[in-house]
Parts: structure tokens; sequence; C-alpha cells
């Protein structure tokens, strides 16, 4: 079941959706990607490097939150392995801040995830 904790691979969250932009940031070869769930309930704004990879927009992608690193396409999916580093409730959302080496991944979601502050985290994305 999607968005839903599984002791089998230490998944905190996963869920499919849709790069809804991509947009140039100051720094040279940064861009912001926003990620939208289906089912409305996820949103991801992360920091993304041209020469690691670029989802454009309408891209289906599949997310993965874990306590362990997950299975993944080497060369096709991205992979980071990030701290926590800030957790917030904001308009009736909770806002989960990661950094991934100085990549910044935010989550917001309607329920708390089950994180915790300066917790390390596997986040994957791969294409549908």
């Amino acid at each position: 079941m999607l968005g839903c904790n599984t002791e089998l691979a230490d998944i905190i969250v996963e869920f499919k959706g849709k790069v809804e932009s991509l947009e140039p940031e100051l720094i040279p070869k940064m861009f912001l990607a926003k990620i939208k769930s289906f089912d409305g309930d996820y949103e991801v704004e992360m920091d993304l490097h041209k020469d690691l990879v670029i989802y454009e927009p309408g891209t289906e992608v599949e997310v993965t939150i874990s306590k362990d690193i997950p299975e993944y396409k080497e060369g096709e999916d991205f992979v980071g392995y990030g701290t926590v580093v800030s957790m917030k409730e904001e308009d009736g959302k909770f806002a989960v801040l990661v950094s991934i080496g100085g990549l910044l991944f935010i989550i917001r979601s309607k329920e708390k995830l089950d994180i915790n502050p300066i917790e390390k985290i596997y986040i994957k994305i791969s294409k549908l």
C-alpha cells in the first residue's frame, strides 16, 4: 500500500507522482524540481544538479524514503543519503527538510512521517 510504513524494507514513505515544474536556480547547473503525488497527499521540492539527474516537467516518478538503502537501477535512479535538518507543521501539513550533501529536499505531507531530527535517511527518485 502506497504511503504506508512497511517494515520489510524500512520504508518510511513511498508514492507515485509527477514532476510539476523544474526551475533554474541562481547557482549555475542547479534546478528546483517540484513533485506532487497522484493522490495529492505528498509534495516535494528538491534541488537537482544538471550533472547528476534532471527530471523534466510531466515526468512520472516514484519517490521512496527509507531507513535502509533501497534497491535501485545504477545510472537511472537518483539515490541520496541525507540528514533530517528540520521538521515543522505549516498550513496544516507536516514538512521535513533533508540535506543530501548540500542538496535540499523538502517533503510536505498531510500526516506526520516516522522520521526524527538528525536521523540519516535514503531518498530514491525513479522514473516510472
